[in-house]
């Protein structure tokens, strides 16, 4: 397992994620492989590698340790997921809300 280049991600002072990309870390931390994770996600694998280096140099750490067998979270990965779960899911039920009060609205 190789994390040698996180030790050299620079922080960028700000962690302003995305919900897209909370997705991925999500999504990746659940099925361990990138591949699996990058199909669920309808992405390239290397789309899906761009995206977790982003929000890793955005957090300043490895969020996953990578090996031939896949991938496991760190810690931070761990921190990273359980919360990405919880944003994830209050923004497909604004989502649901906003689209149930929208049809409400125009009486479809």
């Amino acid at each position: 397992m190789s994390n040698a280049f996180a030790a050299t991600l620079p922080y960028t002072g700000r962690m302003a994620l995305e919900i897209r990309q909370m997705r991925h870390v999500l999504v990746l931390a659940e099925l361990g492989s990138f591949a699996r994770a990058a199909s669920v996600l309808h992405l390239s694998q290397s789309a899906l590698s761009r995206s977790i280096q982003v929000v890793e140099q955005q957090v300043g750490a490895a969020l996953f340790l990578r090996s031939a067998a896949g991938v496991v979270p760190t810690d931070t990965g761990r921190v990273l997921a359980q919360r990405a779960r919880q944003v994830v899911q209050m923004a497909e039920e604004i989502e649901q809300e906003v689209l149930s009060n929208r049809t409400l609205q125009s009486g479809h």
